[in-house]
């Protein structure tokens, strides 16, 4: 039925008239104590929107109406010829949809209104589309406000500044996006609130994504709700979440975020679940700061161009509520970050990690907590990183207290520096998932281009620090301090690097070094660096330790042991011809003492029976007696005996026979026998010490 001047109520009237002049029709000061506004028919704005009565067409400005109620549905949809005029409603109340859906108009507000659906699947809007400060209708808990821009064109920007969106009783969505295009910024700030899911899926952003100071609610108790649901989003400037307030996941799956990731200050929670996910995102920058996330953070495959800063955050993902046990906090597995990962001061509950990311700047964990006792806290097998690690406090920032503290196990196996790695008043707590009640630290086969700095650490007993395989330029190590206390054990075993700190000093490296139960080839390296730095002699005093570690490890028994450990002393394990030149001489000397005492007291007698006197010389006597494969003709002259002027003890007698204990000729025949057997033995180390077997044996591959 068409409209005439007639038909129309006199706040129609003054529409019409007030459009005409391009001016606001302002409501508000007809409005009722109780709230309520002058009505306004759907209808007639939508007659007026089309221009269907021409001397009610609304001008370039387009229809603004404020503190007004609109009665009934306002249906613009697929009104997709000529572009309609823009229209602002400002502090009204729109009981009913408005549906501009495959419409296209100017500009639409929507500033301060209290409506309860929006449609606009599919609209073309050429400039803003603003719901700034609109709130949802409904008795109290079940208000809805919801907004449909499924495929959406938006010429200007989307705001919904200091707006509240409401799911209502039906679906999970407040704000659906999905596919939509946004010249300008998406704007979520001011005090925004959300209670139901923001779906921008696959949307294109020429602006920024600002969630200053947010709200948003979507938590499901299978921790599934999204409060916003991103992946695949196109963001040519940045994603701004600062002090965000969120129940439900943080989905930017896939995005592309032209700019920064801002996060600093955020408080998210998804207990049991993932509270953000940057899985397989690009974003310029990460920032977590100062945040605190109950749930996991997923950056698993994700493009960061500079830096990932968690300073101060709070990140906890308890599996159970009594939180029990922990899951992975953080997931930053094959992420790549072009400049540092900073985790300064962290609290972290549950795994942080790492496993094969490629960092091309540092990584810093001073002053952080990251506990997961029983599992791995730290897991980066496989990290590459363009500089240093670093577990030390810089400039004092430690929220949490003055030490880094590792709380089951922290794993780098494999991981490969481009810097140093050190530590500095770092606790090392336990279990580990491998059963060190104390925690567990592996660097094995990690590759570090800089020196190994171990200074101040702190272990519970039975840790575990392992360092096999592990290569570094340089141990510049507190080896007291270190390494932790005593009862934490070492595995150094193929560990390699160049050179020593200052200061070094070679007995307490050899403590070190014992202290791990090496092998030789690790006392072997240490020698090398004491040699490359001019310390000849504390590198044969380390090559001398090692021998020694050797011999007590490879030895099977007392003997066996024995026989090595005299070797050690005698001739360095044949590293020291000098040493047993000594231990020869100094054999050969006791051999002639021997033969004088044993002549002067008579005991030293020709076959004949007489005393030896000049019928031999001591020193060849000697070297006879103590090398059996050499005849010098000394023996067959003189032997142990009694002349008959000797002055021997009788010894003491044994039953009613001859035999005598500690007979003094008996004694100089076992003596005799003695020097004989261990001449034997020291000809044999001889021979095997001058001819270099036993330094080419200790060189063997182990």
């Amino acid at each position: 039925m068409a409209f005439d001047a007639n038909d129309l109520s006199p706040h129609e009237h003054f529409v019409v008239e007030r459009t005409r002049l391009g001016e606001i029709a302002d409501f508000s000061p007809l409005g009722g104590a109780d709230g309520s506004k002058p009505g306004v028919r759907a209808g007639f704005l939508r007659r007026l929107m089309l221009g269907l009565e021409a001397e009610w067409r609304a001008p370039a400005t387009g229809l603004r109406i404020r503190g007004a109620r609109i009665d009934g549905a306002l249906d613009l949809s697929d009104c997709s010829g000529e572009t309609l005029p823009a229209l602002t409603l400002d502090q009204c109340v729109i009981a009913d949809v408005i549906d501009i859906s495959h419409a296209r108009l100017a500009r639409l507000a929507l500033t301060g209104c209290a409506v309860r659906r929006v449609a606009a699947g599919g609209a073309h809007i050429g400039g803003d589309l603003d719901l700034s400060g609109a709130r949802p209708l409904g008795p109290p808990g079940k208000e809805a406000l919801t907004v449909d821009l499924r495929g959406a064109d938006i010429g200007g920007a989307l705001l919904f500044s200091g707006a509240k969106l409401a799911r209502g009783d039906s679906g999970h969505e407040a704000l659906i996006a999905e596919g939509a295009r946004v010249v300008g910024d998406i704007r979520f700030d001011a005090g925004f609130e959300s209670f139901g899911a923001l779906v921008l899926s696959g949307a294109r952003i020429g602006g920024a994504l600002v969630a200053d100071g947010a709200t948003l609610l979507n938590r499901t108790d299978d921790a599934a709700g999204a409060a916003i649901a991103a992946q695949g989003v196109s963001l040519a400037g940045a994603a701004r979440f600062s002090r965000c307030k969120a129940e439900g996941v943080l989905n930017f799956a896939a995005a592309q975020i032209g700019a920064c990731a801002d996060f600093t200050g955020a408080a998210l929670r998804n207990e049991f679940g993932a509270a953000l996910t940057l899985a397989g995102a690009q974003a310029l920058e990460v920032l977590l700061n100062a945040s605190k996330i109950s749930g996991q953070v997923n950056l698993s495959g994700a493009r960061i161009a500079h830096g990932l800063d968690l300073r101060g955050g709070e990140i906890a993902h308890p599996l159970s509520p009594r939180a029990e046990a922990f899951g992975i906090a953080i997931d930053g597995a094959s992420v790549r970050i072009g400049a540092d990962a900073r985790l300064e001061g962290a609290n972290i509950k549950g795994e942080t990690r790492l496993q094969h990311a490629r960092i091309g700047g540092g990584a810093s964990f001073g002053g952080g907590r990251f506990l997961n006792g029983g599992g791995c806290a730290l897991s980066a097998d496989g990290v590459e990183l363009g500089a240093d690690m670093t577990f030390a406090i810089v400039d004092g920032y430690a929220p949490h207290g003055q030490k880094t503290v590792i709380e089951g196990a922290a794993s780098f196996t494999g991981a490969k520096l481009g810097g140093r790695l050190a530590w500095r008043g770092m606790e090392l707590r336990g279990p580990s998932p491998a059963g060190d009640k104390g925690g567990l630290i592996s660097l094995a086969d990690a590759h570090i281009a800089g020196a190994l700095q171990a200074h101040a650490m702190t272990t519970h007993q039975d840790a575990r620090i392992d360092l096999r395989g592990a290569r570094c330029e340089a141990l510049e190590d507190d080896v007291k301090a270190g390494w932790g206390s005593e009862t934490a054990k070492l595995e150094l075993d193929g560990l390699h690097y160049a050179r020593f700190g200052e200061g070094d000093a070679q007995r307490t490296r050899v403590a070190w070094l014992r202290r791990a139960n090496a092998r030789a080839s690790a006392y072997e390296t240490a020698a090398a660096a004491y040699a490359a730095a001019g310390q000849r002699a504390d590198a044969r005093r380390m090559l001398l330790a090692g021998r020694d570690a050797t011999a007590a490890r490879e030895s099977t028994g007392l003997i066996s042991w024995t026989l090595a450990s005299l070797y050690g002393v005698l001739a360095g394990h044949g590293l020291s011809p000098l040493r047993m030149v000594r231990a020869l001489v100094l054999f050969f000397a006791l051999g002639v003492a021997g033969v004088f005492a044993m002549n002067a007291q008579g005991a030293l007698v020709t076959p004949q029976g007489r005393a030896c006197n000049g019928a031999v010389e001591p020193a060849l006597y000697a070297a006879d007696v103590a090398t059996p494969f050499l005849d010098l003709g000394q023996q067959g002259r003189c032997g142990p005996g009694r002349t008959a002027r000797a002055d021997l003890p009788a010894g003491i007698a044994v039953g009613e026979d001859d035999w005598r204990v500690f007979e003094g000729v008996a004694m100089w025949r076992w003596a005799h026998a003695l020097y004989a057997m261990l001449g034997f033995i020291l000809s044999a180390l001889a021979l095997v010490t001058f001819t270099g077997a036993a330094a080419r044996y200790a060189r063997r591959p182990r």
